[in-house]
């Protein structure tokens, strides 16, 4: 027995020894040969097996012939001199023209090497069943084998070979082909990198309107393709309408219809979009090249990831569509190529058809979207040459393009959204509304500025109001709920100027609003009762009340509570609501005016007459006592101890007025006058125990 070693030794040179048998005759006459020896073409699915192996090695053997001619072609290509090289770009558009060359041979070479693995993967299966088919033809040769299995054998293996050498004239075809692009890209890649060291591109007249009337022209294409869409749309859809009673497969594909209708409007506006992102990359790339801005080039490398990202996503979407769309045309392939017959068979044409149409929409999208990225990647990558190449102020302005666009992100950094209804038309609609940092900066900025602005505007109304002749406690009191409403207002205004929803502050949960609600119940009471007090004014600033054992002057009403200054001087903060809820007495609501009483007991012995008099004439005296109601003296009783006499008096209880000094003075200028007329007071009563 032969060692596996050298039974593979033995297999390579009978291989080898084949090869170069079938290498010696001319590939013309062997395939001229095979052709003869061919039995007519036939229908029969039972074909001879002989025919079948002579029909693919013919085949295998004129595309020998053609690769080898490709390949005399390629080695001419080679051995001449270098290509000449591209003249410089003398514009933006040529540029772009340039950067489009070498990225088509990038694709190229990335595709000729993914197919050069791919040959190599299959020149290795084939020469290892190359071998394995050698072998078997060895051990028919050395068995004597009928004549027939032999000649089937050498014909197989003759085939086999012609595949192993089909292979080999593909592999060296490609690879030739992958230098010459390499070589044509080097040349661009040079011609490329002299015009960015050159400087910046100028972007001519010309350009210009050739970009824009390039988009124009696109943007009128894609808006009479939605048209037509439109209306086949309607068409389809009035026949789907009509066909009420027809077969379900007519309604089926009128249904498929409508929806390559449907996507073709879809399609439509995303190659909109498409065509609007191209016109903004265009114009940043202008302003870059024409205007040397350098935010337009910051605005590129920050926005172009963002686009491509989305870009990509789409083709990944329009990709499995179509991987789908093809699955349903192979099932409705092998379905009608099973039954080419049956009744139904039109139908499912006319459906394949459909697909068919839907898949070329499909491929179409993902072209224009492939043309976009290619697009934006193109310009960035010529941006980055650019930078890399330009001097050092135009890197100053970028750096600070740059650090502005930072400032700009940071600024505009999205906290948390939040989900505002809108009314549209009588729909309501969620709309989600972005939180960002500037916002929350911004509001409070506007609040500040809101409130120093209402606390000059109510300051100047309170010295407006006091020159119009408002009594001071009226117009301060004016002032402050006037500032209060001024600053809810400011609020407000601070939030919707900033752009921050109310919704926004939905994120206090149920429970602390609850929590909230409690605690401040109290607090919302005495402002609404200090609403109240402003509103129906039961006691005014200046006004002496009431409340409970506390009696005193209003001197404050503030949003919480109010402020009473009792006779010692004392202030007293009590709350809205009690002023509102318990009972007040309001010694001057209508009028101002306030009778006091002063008592006094004098000797029984004195004349009730005089003591009359001398008490009024006393008190007649006084200059801080009501003009209007004059003060009266009465006998009140017959104390134990003498005759008790009463003064009533009036007076205005204004600002400065101190009853009780009033009161005193008129004590003693009653005892004077007693001691003038003789008057004597009684002593003090002595009560039995």
């Amino acid at each position: 027995m032969i060692a596996r070693g050298s039974l593979a030794t033995v297999l390579l040179v009978v291989a080898m020894h084949t090869a170069t048998a079938s290498a010696q005759t001319p590939l013309a006459e062997r395939a001229a040969v095979l052709r003869a020896s061919l039995a007519p073409p036939s229908e029969s699915l039972a074909e001879d097996r002989g025919d079948f192996y002579r029909r693919q090695l013919l085949a295998s053997l004129e595309r020998r012939q053609d690769l080898q001619r490709a390949l005399a072609d390629a080695r001419r290509l080679a051995v001449r001199t270098e290509p000449a090289a591209p003249p410089l770009p003398a514009g933006v558009l040529a540029l772009d023209d340039l950067r489009s060359e070498l990225q088509q041979l990038d694709t190229t070479l990335a595709g000729g090497e993914r197919r050069l693995a791919i040959l190599k993967t299959e020149r290795e299966a084939t020469a290892a069943q190359l071998a394995q088919q050698v072998a078997a033809l060895r051990v028919l040769t050395e068995t004597q084998a009928a004549a027939a299995p032999l000649a089937l054998a050498r014909l197989e293996t003759e085939l086999v070979e012609s595949a192993t050498a089909e292979l080999d004239l593909l592999l060296r075809l490609v690879d030739l082909q992958q230098e010459l692009a390499r070589r044509d890209r080097a040349v661009l890649a040079q011609r490329l990198m002299q015009a960015n060291q050159r400087g910046r591109v100028a972007v001519s007249v010309h350009d210009a309107a050739a970009i824009e009337q390039r988009l124009r022209v696109q943007a009128a294409q894609l808006r009479r393709r939605m048209a037509d869409a439109a209306a086949n749309r309607e068409r389809v859809r009035d026949e789907l309408q009509a066909a009420a009673m027809a077969p379900a497969s007519h309604r089926e594909w009128l249904k498929e219809r409508l929806a390559n209708a449907d996507i073709d409007l879809e399609l439509g506006r995303e190659a909109l979009s498409n065509l609007a992102t191209e016109q903004a990359a265009w114009q940043i790339a202008l302003r870059y090249y024409r205007d040397e801005d350098a935010a337009a080039l910051v605005e590129a490398r920050d926005q172009g990831p963002v686009l491509v990202e989305r870009l990509r996503r789409r083709r990944e979407f329009l990709a499995a569509l179509s991987e789908q769309l093809l699955a349903r045309i192979g099932t409705l392939s092998a379905a009608i190529a099973q039954a080419p017959t049956a009744v139904t068979t039109p139908d499912k044409r006319a459906l394949r058809a459909v697909f068919e149409q839907r898949l070329h929409l499909v491929q179409t999208a993902m072209s224009d979207e492939r043309r976009l990225a290619d697009l934006i990647a193109r310009m960035r990558a010529d941006f980055d040459e650019r930078i890399g190449h330009a001097p050092w102020p135009e890197r100053v302005r970028t750096v600070l393009a740059r650090l502005r666009s930072g400032l700009a992100r940071a600024w505009n950094f999205e906290l948390f959204t939040v989900a505002q209804t809108i009314d549209v038309e009588g729909r309501q609609t969620a709309v989600p509304k972005a939180v960002t940092l500037g916002k929350l900066v911004k509001a409070p900025l506007l609040l500040v500025c809101g409130v120093f602005l209402a606390l000059r505007f109510t300051a100047w109304g309170e010295r407006w109001l006091r020159r119009r002749g408002s009594d001071e406690g009226s117009a301060r009191l004016m002032r402050r709920w006037l500032f209060a409403l001024l600053v809810a207002a400011c609020v407000l205004a601070s939030l919707a100027l900033a752009g921050i929803p109310l919704a926004a502050f939905a994120f206090i949960g149920g429970a602390v609003a609850i929590g909230i609600g409690f605690g401040m119940q109290a607090l919302f009471k005495n402002l609404i009762s200090g609403v109240l007090v402003l509103v129906e004014r039961p006691f005014r600033l200046g006004d002496v009340i009431e409340v409970g054992d506390l009696r005193g002057t209003v001197v404050d009403i503030d949003l919480r509570t109010s402020v009473v200054r009792d006779g010692d001087g004392a202030e007293t903060l009590i709350p809205n609501s009690a002023l509102m809820e318990e009972n007040v007495k309001n010694v001057t609501f209508r009028s101002r005016l306030s009778r006091q009483v002063l008592g006094l007991v004098v000797e029984a012995a004195s004349d009730p007459r005089i003591v009359i008099d001398a008490m009024r004439v006393a008190a007649s005296r006084h200059g801080q006592l009501a003009e209007k109601n004059e003060p009266v003296v009465f006998l009140d009783e017959f104390a134990d101890n003498g005759l008790r006499f009463v003064l009533h008096y009036w007076i205005e209880l204004n600002a400065g007025v101190d009853r009780r000094r009033i009161a005193s003075d008129l004590r003693l200028m009653i005892l004077g006058a007693f001691e003038e007329a003789g008057i004597r007071m009684a002593p003090p009563s002595r009560l039995a125990v």
